[in-house]
């Protein structure tokens, strides 16, 4: 079983198929954009690094802040800093780790 969200891409299933293995995926759930009020909207004036593990958080960022790239990007690995590429960012603006892990 593969448990995964909606919008998961397919990658790691298809992979696994790939190498012999049978995978059931299961959409285990579905990510939201949270709806900020005016003072995290204020305060998200204020910062100068966001970090972020997905790229539905870097779609919420934009929605919640006027498409404010003015920050630096701190990602959890390729796949978000990819949509921060396609959202525009300055590429010296966006960090993320070329060998993401646990060392």
């Amino acid at each position: 079983l593969y448990p995964a969200s909606a919008k998961a891409k397919k990658t790691l299933e298809q992979n696994l198929s790939a190498r012999g293995f049978a995978v059931t995926r299961l959409n285990t759930y579905d990510t939201v954009t949270a709806t900020w009020d005016e003072d995290q909207v204020g305060a998200s004036k204020q910062v100068q690094v966001a970090c972020f593990a997905s790229p539905s958080s870097v779609k919420g960022w934009l929605q919640n802040t006027e498409n404010n790239k003015n920050v630096a990007a701190a990602c959890i690995g390729e796949t978000s800093a990819t949509a921060c590429r396609e959202q525009g960012w300055n590429e010296n603006q966006i960090f993320f780790p070329e060998a993401p892990g646990l060392e």
